[in-house]
């Protein structure tokens, strides 16, 4: 179920950058292609955690030497990146694909820190499926655009990821069964 998760997930996912979506779109419409997308995408992430919580532990790797302090580190660059991708920040009009580069952050030091088969799995296929989609999205290409936001935007993602951040710190045992920091609470 897990694998079967993944491959919905991240099909549905692959259709943007595809032509398939002008066909999709132009059968359905704008709105039903939206919510079939959505409907398939939420499949597909059930299925990857409900797979991933009953899939048997493979150890294939120890976790890196100071894994835990590199996520430490680059975590809350990650979800600055990812508050940045749903504003009109400087940050996005510079990277293009914050939200990606975050998600690549995030596999990143969770493949250091988790060498169990399950969660090389699913951090590769998110890191791969970014890679993927920066590699073939159209938003890649150099934009025309010159003018700067405004820098409090960027000011307020930097929050918001840092807020975010310290929010999955306290709550990440609950999340993902593993303490980060406060394994007292």
């Amino acid at each position: 179920l897990f694998i079967l998760g993944i491959i919905i997930f991240f099909s549905i996912h692959l259709v943007p950058i595809s032509p398939l979506k002008n066909v999709l779109t132009n059968l359905l419409g704008e709105n039903k292609y939206k919510g079939l997308f959505s409907l398939i995408s939420l499949i597909g992430l059930l299925t990857i955690i409900y797979g991933f919580n009953h899939a048997d532990i493979y150890l294939v790797w120890n976790s890196v030497t100071y894994s835990k302090e590199i996520a430490l580190a680059l975590m809350p660059i990650s979800t600055i990146l990812l508050a940045a991708s749903n504003m009109q920040t400087n940050i996005k009009r510079i990277l293009k694909h914050p939200m990606l580069i975050g998600i690549i952050i995030w596999s990143f030091v969770h493949l250091l820190a988790n060498g169990d088969l399950r969660s090389i799995i699913l951090f590769a296929s998110f890191g791969l499926y970014s890679l993927i989609n920066i590699i073939f999205s159209k938003k890649n290409s150099t934009t025309n655009e010159i003018n700067n936001y405004s820098s409090i935007k960027d000011f307020i993602a930097v929050v918001i990821g840092l807020i975010a951040y310290m929010l999955i710190i306290l709550f990440h045992n609950h999340i993902a069964g593993v303490a980060i920091v406060f394994s007292f609470i």
